[in-house]
């Protein structure tokens, strides 16, 4: 079989590698040394398209590496910062960064990361931030405890301060923004909130950080979103004069956010909006919807709660009556107020009604 596939014309060997992940590329490459010269441009983007790291310093260094490829970094999309089995984010690198404040950008690990985005990995526009709870210890409300097991690494918060600084100080443009923080692996509940005393705020107020972040087209935040981040988060979305998909977490506190959210006058172009963890009435969807009104096309609910006054059955029909402009609607895992389960809205009659919804996916 190897023998047949290397005398394959080219052209029948473009369209087989175009079918394969990494791992069979990779496998494939093994067959003959034609066979890997001509496959050197596909391995090149499905293998360097998303680059994980967790900014230890190894990893770190193989960034390094690949960056000073310029035919593999100019095929890094996306850079995902996480955390690994058994370690933890910038375990081992010089963060310089202080136990009750942001992670200092002149040190030897935040340099690194920062030349390498602006100087090598050109077309890289896409992040994601993704912690887990299984090496991170947080007190009652959820915040990280600084001590020995944890003090060399990065918590959420330093890591989104990290890469929103590189943003302001180099004025890097962003596509895509994600920030996740799921709990111990596997979990399906938000592990703990990002550390608002790791954020340099006041500098994500600034011009020279606010005009890159014009570019943002996806910005998804899924951890708990906490009272005293309210006013940033819709800074950062008003400013975000060209996003389509915004993604939000909570664990309390979501209607005084949604609120504010559904009467901001700056409101962006938002194509996609999910909402996870978030209580909700059928009013306030609905102003959520209007203020988005002409963009607005895919709603995505998860875990979400009614109100106290209102069940979702009262909901659905409420929304059944108005002229929704919303081609897809999806429903994950709704709840009764009192952590009641609401299962009778699986086969609610007045989800028919909502005739300009294209498709629509619920599930218990």
């Amino acid at each position: 079989m190897p023998a047949c596939l290397d005398t394959l014309p080219s052209e029948l060997l473009q369209l087989i590698w175009d079918s394969l992940g990494a791992a069979d590329t990779s496998s494939l490459r093994l067959v003959s040394k034609r066979i890997k010269e001509l496959s050197n441009g596909h391995f090149s983007v499905v293998s360097f398209r998303t680059l994980r790291t967790n900014l230890g310093q190894n990893s770190l260094q193989r960034l390094v590496n690949i960056a000073n490829n310029t035919y593999h970094a100019n095929n890094v999309k996306c850079l995902s910062l996480e955390d690994w089995a058994n370690d933890v984010l910038g375990r081992n690198t010089d963060w310089a960064r202080l136990p009750s404040g942001p992670v200092i950008n002149r040190s030897a690990g935040a340099e690194t990361l920062q030349y390498l985005l602006v100087h090598k990995l050109v077309n890289c526009r896409s992040f994601v931030i993704k912690h887990s709870d299984d090496h991170m210890m947080t007190d009652e409300l959820g915040d990280p405890i600084e001590d020995e097991h944890n003090y060399d690494g990065l918590s959420t918060g330093d890591t989104t301060n990290l890469l929103l600084t590189i943003i302001a100080e180099t004025g890097l443009k962003v596509k895509s923004l994600a920030i996740s923080n799921w709990g111990f692996k596997g979990s399906n509940s938000f592990g703990g909130r990002i550390c608002t005393a790791k954020l340099s705020l006041n500098l994500f107020r600034q011009p020279r950080f606010k005009i890159p972040w014009m570019d943002l087209h996806e910005l998804i935040l899924e951890y708990e979103i906490t009272h005293d981040q309210h006013d940033w988060i819709l800074d950062l979305i008003s400013c975000a004069s060209n996003l389509q998909v915004l993604s939000l977490g909570f664990e309390e506190g979501s209607g005084i956010f949604l609120k504010r959210l559904a009467s901001a006058t700056s409101a962006p172009p938002l194509r996609k909006l999910k909402l996870t963890y978030a209580t909700l009435c059928g009013q306030l969807i609905l102003d959520l919807l209007n203020n988005f009104k002409g963009s607005l096309v895919d709603l995505c609910l998860r875990y979400a709660t009614s109100d106290g006054e209102s069940s979702w059955n009262s909901i659905l029909a409420f929304l059944a009556e108005k002229p929704l402009q919303l081609r897809k609607l999806s429903l994950f895992y709704l709840c009764g107020s009192g952590d009641t389960w609401d299962s009778n809205v699986i086969h609610f009659p007045a989800l028919r009604k909502l005739s300009k919804v294209d498709s629509m996916i619920v599930t218990d």
